[in-house]
């Protein structure tokens, strides 16, 4: 792939946008001093109408092509000015600079805001669009005088140009790529905070959402600031930290520096919030704010180490909340929500590595792969950091970023920065996981790599392994004989939670090849009956997952099914009832949508009815947030709502859905409304995607829940089908090979398979899609074979129970 850095290094940028929220339309003048290395400059500009170009004040000729703009420089090695003058429709894409709405007092309000990584700062203005080609920034904007503007550093003046226009200007940024360049315009309520090492915290919401509902995560910020700031011996480097949740939002969150940006489930809860809520803001607020660090401070040299980015905070932001609130539990939503993730992932053939290369900017988006470069980068950091113990892997991280701060980096410059606090090669333990795939399974001292199905390109790898750890720090799995996996079960209580964890998971993962017969799983849930501990069921909750596979929707296999896992989980229902109790253990509070959810599965009439007694008289938003969601699946399904004006029909549900401001009721509405058992009522949904209910950033979420809903498999299949070519336009590049990824995820039988590979086989060219396709195809091929082979012994296992 061609680097643009090579023709020219830019210094400084003076970027100056005028924003016209009435007519969509940005125009811009993009002032670049910096140094070309030949008699060509050449900057990426996409989607944006050049209207002049000037070098050293003096107007050129130029050229717009394949989105690069190139113009002739006067000479080469001599600092020079660019100066380019443009225009850009503005849209709702969620990337570049992009409009965002939402509705407030009876009236519509409108939010220009951006999302430039990995590679969309183009889409805003000309430059040089590489991690590597840091710059300082002068930014200054020209909007409506009623609307908040913000940037990544404080404001520096405000000027009246009329009586409706004002020109905000921002401090000069230090040194950053241009992934990171950002600023949001709109109106916003704020609560302001100044950390106890005097930086300004202030944390943004629409107008629509309540007070309460920014309190927690601006204090949260303000932690971690402080706790990064020791951690890492290199101060929090700008003046202040602002936090927007925006509307519409593609990812999680965004590391822009001094202005991080959210959706808005991932940043705003209150004191009424569910647990899980006030954990996941927590550690995305903490995952974005160590990129200040792991990023923005130091960057990584060009996009083929991402990890250096991503990993670390996605270690970080656990590390972080432990530190900051224990309480809510942050590792063991790493061992289910990181470690599960990464190893199922990576035991599927054609998975790239945690370090992958990049030679097409389509592929760029392809690298952040949640499962490797997030999840199994962390657990291998983890690793890292057991291996050297915490005071000497954070050690050496201080020496990393005080060395390079301000600077991009590879690997290597991390090794450099490590090795002396540490009694090993970290450079030669390191590089084999992330240059290779997979993982191995360790049997009787030897080591093979750990594939669901045969990989034909797959090479002979040794991973090191420096010492096997029965803990959940080595990425692996150690295989057992039958023997010493029932003596390990009967010790079971003595085992720590890892120990236990580690044993289950690798069961779980065994059970899916030839090793481990899948009828196995059956006898062993039997064990755990009367289990109480959260982390615990949610890794059962995954081994019953599994089973589901082998009973065909609606048949009498399928019912018996059902009732084993009531059996299962009837112990830990009757246990925990339907409704906390005051003070109860967290993790009785986090074990309990999870019983019931087990329990709605199992389609039990007198659980059913005693939900339906409890809340069927309330309101949905008068229900735990803790157990909304399935209560509100439950609730949904009774046949005399469906027909009532009760608040559960489903004709209520969706309009609350589409009126509430509230993300997390929003969150537990769409899972209420997808699980339908009413088929036609569950298709119909389908059509939410595409008339505008379903908000962009939310659409893919909503898609995978009805994939999920057995009723509606084929013609869920068939709207991503008839319906590509649209997704294509609409989506953004990191999200539509999500939509592929998660329809092989539920495809059971050869008639789904064939469809699916003769729609999606004439996309394998598409760089964007290919490695998804093919981890695809294998998946499924993988899955059948297992259906094929186990199904009989499986049914023969229940009939035993």
């Amino acid at each position: 792939m061609e680097r643009l850095l090579d023709y020219f290094t830019p210094q400084h940028y003076k970027l100056h946008f005028v924003i016209d929220k009435h007519q969509k339309l940005l125009t811009g003048i993009t002032t670049i001093t910096g140094t070309p290395s030949s008699s060509t400059i050449k900057l990426h500009a996409v989607s944006l109408n050049i209207d002049s170009v000037k070098i050293n004040d003096q107007p050129t000729e130029f050229s717009l092509t394949n989105d690069i703009l190139s113009a002739k420089s006067p000479k080469s090695n001599d600092p020079i000015t660019i100066q380019i003058t443009y225009a850009h429709q503005l849209t709702n894409s969620m990337q570049g600079a992009y409009l965002s709405t939402y509705q407030h007092g009876g009236k519509t309000e409108t939010i220009v805001a951006t999302q430039f990584e990995s590679h969309y700062a183009r889409e805003c203005f000309p430059c040089i669009d590489e991690p590597a080609a840091k710059a300082s920034f002068d930014i200054s904007i020209t909007t409506d005088s009623s609307d908040t503007v913000l940037s990544n550093m404080p404001i520096q003046n405000t000027e009246q140009i009329s009586s409706k226009q004002t020109i905000t200007a921002f401090e000069t940024t230090p040194r950053m790529s241009t992934y990171l360049v950002a600023f949001v315009i709109g109106k916003f309520k704020s609560q302001q905070t100044t950390s106890k090492h005097g930086v300004t915290v202030t944390t943004y919401a629409s107008l629509a959402q309540p007070d309460d509902s920014i309190s927690f995560p601006n204090e949260f910020a303000a932690k971690s600031l402080d706790l990064y700031d020791d951690l890492f011996g290199t101060p929090y480097p700008l003046p202040k930290l602002d936090q927007v949740a925006l509307p519409d939002f593609e990812s999680g969150a965004m590391e822009n520096w001094g202005l991080v940006t959210y959706r808005e489930q991932a940043l705003l809860c209150n004191n009424a919030s569910s647990l899980d809520q006030k954990l996941y803001v927590a550690t995305v607020i903490a995952h974005e704010l160590s990129h200040q660090w792991f990023g923005n401070l130091v960057t990584m040299q060009w996009w083929d180490d991402l990890w250096l980015n991503e990993s670390f905070a996605s270690l970080i932001e656990t590390y972080a909340v432990d530190q900051i609130d224990p309480n809510l539990g942050p590792w063991d939503d790493f061992y289910s929500g990181t470690i599960i993730p990464a190893l199922r992932r990576d035991c599927l053939p054609g998975v790239q590595a945690v370090k992958t290369e990049v030679h097409n900017p389509a592929e760029i988006a392809t690298l952040f792969d949640g499962a490797i470069v997030y999840a199994k980068g962390a657990r291998l950091m983890l690793m890292l950091m057991r291996l050297m113990g915490e005071t000497n892997f954070f050690a050496g991280l201080k020496d990393y970023f005080s060395e390079y701060a301000y600077q991009n980096t590879t690997a290597d410059d991390l090794w450099d920065a490590l090795t002396p606090h540490a009694d090993f090669d970290i450079k030669n333990f390191m590089t084999p996981w992330l240059i290779n795939p997979g993982y191995p399974v360790l049997a009787n001292n030897t080591q093979q790599r750990f594939l669901i199905a045969p990989d034909p390109d797959a090479t002979s790898i040794t991973y090191p392994i420096p010492q096997i750890q029965d803990d959940l720090s080595g990425h692996y799995l150690i295989r057992l004989t039958n023997s010493q996996f029932h003596q390990t079960l009967q010790d079971f209580s003595n085992k720590s939670k890892e120990q236990k964890l580690r044993l289950l998971l690798d069961y779980e993962l065994l059970a899916k090849t030839p090793l481990i017969p899948s009828a196995n799983l059956i006898p062993l849930l039997t064990k755990f009956r009367n289990e109480s501990e959260f982390i615990i069921w949610d890794t059962l909750s995954l081994l019953i997952a599994d089973l589901k596979i082998f009973f065909t929707h609606n048949t009498k296999p399928e019912q018996d099914f059902k009732q084993f896992v009531k059996y299962l989980t009837e112990p830990q229902y009757f246990r925990l009832g339907l409704q906390a109790t005051p003070q109860e253990p967290h993790n009785d509070t986090k074990l309990r949508p999870l019983i019931l959810g087990l329990m709605s599965y199992s389609e039990d009439p007198s659980f059913q009815q005693a939900v339906q007694e409890n809340f069927a008289n309330n309101l949905p938003t008068e229900i735990d947030p803790n157990i909304r969601a399935v209560i509100l699946s439950v609730l949904a399904n009774f046949s005399t709502i469906q027909q009532s004006d009760s608040p559960f029909a489903h004709q209520n549900l969706l309009e609350l859905y589409q009126t509430t401001p509230d993300p997390e009721l929003q969150a537990d509405l769409t899972v209420a409304l997808t699980s339908v058992k009413n088929p036609e009522i569950a298709q119909s949904y389908l059509t939410l995607l595409t008339n505008g209910v379903v908000r962009p950033n939310n659409r893919i979420l909503f898609f995978i829940r009805l994939l999920r809903n057995p009723r509606i498999i084929q013609p869920s299949l068939a709207w991503l089908y008839d319906n590509w070519d649209w997704l294509e336009q609409s989506e953004g590049d990191k999200t539509i090979s999500d939509y592929p990824r998660y329809a092989a995820s539920i495809i059971r039988t050869e008639s789904d398979f064939k469809d699916f590979q003769a729609f999606f086989t004439p996309k394998l060219s598409q760089p964007a899609l290919t490695r998804t396709l093919q981890i695809a195809f294998s998946e499924i091929s993988a899955r059948l074979e297992l259906i094929s082979s186990d199904t009989s012994s499986v049914l023969q296992a229940l009939a035993q129970i």
